[in-house]
Protein backbone atom coordinates (compact mmCIF):
# COMPACT_ATOMS: atom_id res chain seq x y z
CA UNK A 1 0.00 0.00 0.00
CA UNK A 2 2.85 2.39 0.83
CA UNK A 3 4.52 1.64 -2.50
CA UNK A 4 1.33 2.45 -4.42
CA UNK A 5 0.93 5.71 -2.49
CA UNK A 6 4.57 6.61 -3.18
CA UNK A 7 4.16 5.87 -6.91
CA UNK A 8 0.99 7.98 -7.03
CA UNK A 9 2.82 10.83 -5.27
CA UNK A 10 5.70 10.66 -7.77
CA UNK A 11 3.26 10.66 -10.72
CA UNK A 12 1.40 13.67 -9.29
CA UNK A 13 4.72 15.48 -8.72
CA UNK A 14 5.80 14.82 -12.32
CA UNK A 15 2.42 15.95 -13.61
CA UNK A 16 2.63 19.15 -11.55
CA UNK A 17 6.15 19.95 -12.75
CA UNK A 18 5.14 19.30 -16.36
CA UNK A 19 2.09 21.52 -16.01
CA UNK A 20 4.23 24.25 -14.45
CA UNK A 21 6.80 23.99 -17.25
CA UNK A 22 4.18 24.17 -20.01
CA UNK A 23 1.76 26.54 -18.29
CA UNK A 24 1.91 29.13 -21.11
CA UNK A 25 1.10 26.57 -23.77
CA UNK A 26 -1.70 25.14 -21.63
CA UNK A 27 -3.14 28.63 -21.11
CA UNK A 28 -3.00 29.34 -24.87
CA UNK A 29 -4.68 26.01 -25.64
CA UNK A 30 -7.46 26.79 -23.14
CA UNK A 31 -7.97 30.27 -24.64
CA UNK A 32 -8.20 28.78 -28.14
CA UNK A 33 -10.72 26.23 -26.91
CA UNK A 34 -12.85 28.93 -25.22
CA UNK A 35 -12.68 31.13 -28.33
CA UNK A 36 -13.75 28.26 -30.58
CA UNK A 37 -16.63 27.47 -28.22
CA UNK A 38 -17.75 31.12 -28.25
CA UNK A 39 -17.53 31.33 -32.04
CA UNK A 40 -19.51 28.11 -32.41
CA UNK A 41 -22.23 29.40 -30.07
CA UNK A 42 -22.39 32.77 -31.88
CA UNK A 43 -22.55 31.01 -35.24
CA UNK A 44 -25.41 28.77 -34.06
CA UNK A 45 -27.32 31.80 -32.75
CA UNK A 46 -26.70 33.68 -36.00
CA UNK A 47 -27.94 30.81 -38.13
CA UNK A 48 -31.14 30.52 -36.12
CA UNK A 49 -31.70 34.28 -36.30
CA UNK A 50 -31.18 34.33 -40.07
CA UNK A 51 -33.59 31.44 -40.51
CA UNK A 52 -36.21 33.27 -38.47
CA UNK A 53 -35.85 36.49 -40.52
CA UNK A 54 -36.77 34.94 -43.88
CA UNK A 55 -40.02 36.63 -44.93
CA UNK A 56 -42.71 34.49 -46.43
CA UNK A 57 -41.74 31.14 -45.00
CA UNK A 58 -39.85 28.48 -46.93
CA UNK A 59 -37.55 29.19 -49.85
CA UNK A 60 -38.16 27.58 -53.23
CA UNK A 61 -35.86 27.19 -56.20
CA UNK A 62 -36.76 28.90 -59.50
CA UNK A 63 -37.05 26.32 -62.31
CA UNK A 64 -35.61 28.74 -64.85
CA UNK A 65 -32.68 30.60 -63.25
CA UNK A 66 -32.17 28.61 -60.04
CA UNK A 67 -32.61 31.61 -57.72
CA UNK A 68 -34.00 30.98 -54.24
CA UNK A 69 -37.20 32.92 -53.55
CA UNK A 70 -39.66 32.95 -50.65
CA UNK A 71 -42.59 30.69 -51.45
CA UNK A 72 -45.09 33.47 -50.73
CA UNK A 73 -43.66 35.70 -53.50
CA UNK A 74 -42.91 32.97 -56.06
CA UNK A 75 -45.15 32.16 -59.02
CA UNK A 76 -46.39 28.61 -58.48
CA UNK A 77 -47.37 26.04 -61.09
CA UNK A 78 -48.26 22.71 -59.57
CA UNK A 79 -46.88 21.39 -56.30
CA UNK A 80 -43.17 21.62 -57.25
CA UNK A 81 -42.79 24.13 -60.09
CA UNK A 82 -41.88 27.66 -59.03
CA UNK A 83 -40.64 30.78 -60.82
CA UNK A 84 -39.04 33.75 -59.11
CA UNK A 85 -40.49 36.41 -61.46
CA UNK A 86 -42.67 36.91 -64.51
CA UNK A 87 -39.51 37.45 -66.55
CA UNK A 88 -38.33 33.90 -65.80
CA UNK A 89 -41.81 32.56 -66.49
CA UNK A 90 -42.01 34.30 -69.87
CA UNK A 91 -38.49 33.23 -70.91
CA UNK A 92 -39.33 29.63 -69.98
CA UNK A 93 -42.57 29.82 -71.99
CA UNK A 94 -40.66 30.97 -75.10
CA UNK A 95 -38.29 28.02 -75.01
Amino acid sequence: MREALFILLVILLLFGLTAYRYRRQIRIALEIWRTMKTVRNLHNEGVSQVAEKVPGGDLVNCNRCGAWTPESTAIKFGPTIFYCSTKCLQSKARV
